[in-house]
């Protein structure tokens, strides 16, 4: 029998202006839609992505504060977790301790927390410098910053249930001292009901890789290529097993959109009208930018250019990566039919419910993933046509059957 597959939704923001002038991107109303959509669907999770500060034309979003939106998204909702993603580069450990218990807390268990560095100098610029730490440098940041979260996550004894406890509480302390930090604790919040908030880490460099073999319950990653994907979560748990022990294991969960269509002629009419909409595109600025291609001079229905490479000066190395595997197990792409599939971003899938339920079953079934992260874009289209036939193949679920996050990533039937 097929493996159950994780789901997360990606709610990213819409754009700025949608055409009846409405701002999709601070609408309220339009995330707890997307909430709700994701729970009756069954989803494990929703999570925000964040930036805070404007990368340049078509490279990025304008995001709301992920810790001020997901407490009203909590509201909304009973079972689908709720992720933060919140920079180690510019917070402090205390006070995202803070954030992410208090969500916790408020949601019943729901909250995680995706762990990220900045490399953006625009927003290296909004902190005080013009440019961002060297990424050996964030990382090892990084990975202080998460031991002395869950140092802090850790620090309430579980037998302090009355206020004159508070005492004996003021004299636990963390004491944590370290290259980047110091920091006394302990947190003024009791332990989660699920532990600890669920840790997630997007990030595809070796530096990445590590932090999340150190510290991660699962990864958002760029999966394109099926095999690139299935060695990535092959090195990913060896790493974690080496360092936690042998009962180890880091979801992975890689990034897909949905095209769907009833009849392979109306899949084949999506992947040629996609491929006709790209130019102009903010999609295509932001993959050409991925490889330092102007998209005035791309030859989109060229040969793939020597450009589709890792370098040294590579900004994101997990989206870079991505490109770079499609490229060279599909050598004879054009690069437009490159650049729809998802290279230089993630993975867009053309089909009918059911040749997509074979998809994402079969990457499951050997091994590529344990689930994927469903952008918003096409959590309609998922949650209509493409859940039921998970369901009926008894490889997603039909209730939640606990309380909390970790209960939802625990969950195999039902």
């Amino acid at each position: 029998m097929s493996r159950y597959i994780r789901f997360a939704v990606n709610l990213i923001p819409g754009p700025l202006q949608a055409p009846d002038g409405s701002h999709p991107f601070i609408d309220i109303d339009d995330f707890a839609r997307s909430a709700r959509l994701a729970e009756r669907a069954r989803v494990d999770t929703v999570f925000f992505a964040d930036s805070q500060g404007l990368a340049p034309r078509g490279q990025g979003y304008a995001y709301l504060d992920p810790l001020v939106v997901l407490p009203a998204l909590a509201r909304e909702t009973e079972h689908v977790g709720l992720v933060a993603t919140v920079s180690t580069t510019y917070s402090t450990p205390y006070a995202l301790a803070r954030s992410i218990l208090s969500l916790d807390h408020l949601s019943h268990g729901r909250a995680g927390w995706n762990v990220v560095t900045t490399m953006d100098p625009a927003v290296a610029r909004n902190f005080g410098s013009q440019e961002a730490p060297p990424r050996a440098e964030r990382y090892r940041r990084a990975q202080e910053f998460t031991e002395v979260v869950d140092k802090l996550w850790a620090s309430w004894p579980d037998d302090v249930t009355e206020a004159w406890d508070l005492d004996r509480l003021r004299h636990s302390p963390i004491d944590h001292r370290g290259e980047f930090f110091s920091v006394a604790g302990p947190l003024q919040l009791p332990r989660s009901r699920q532990g600890r908030p669920v840790i997630f880490q997007a990030g595809g460099s070796d530096q990445g890789i590590d932090t999340a073999a150190r510290f991660a319950d699962a990864v958002f990653s760029v999966g394109v290529d099926e095999q690139a994907s299935r060695d990535y979560r092959q090195r990913l748990n060896k790493e974690a097993r080496g360092v936690r022990g042998d009962s180890a294991s880091v979801l992975v969960l890689p990034g897909i959109f949905f095209s769907v269509g009833s009849t392979t002629d109306e899949v084949h009419r999506l992947l040629h009208d996609a491929e006709q909409a790209l130019e102009s595109t903010d999609t295509l600025r932001r993959s050409l930018a991925r490889f330092g291609l102007d998209p005035e001079t791309a030859d989109l229905d060229g040969p793939l250019p020597p450009e589709i490479a890792v370098t040294a000066g590579t900004r994101s190395i997990g989206f870079a990566q991505g490109g770079v595997d499609l490229a060279r197990r599909q050598p004879d792409l054009t690069l437009r039919r490159f650049l729809v599939l998802g290279g230089g971003g993630h993975r867009r899938v053309f089909g009918t419910p059911e040749s997509i339920a074979d998809e994402l079953t079969g990457w499951v079934d050997r091994d590529a993933a344990d689930g994927f992260t469903v952008f918003a874009e096409s959590l309609p289209q998922f949650a209509e046509h493409i859940v039921p036939v998970l369901r009926d193949r008894g490889v997603h679920r039909r209730e939640y059957t606990g309380t909390t996050l970790r209960d939802n990533f625990r969950q195999h039937t039902g």
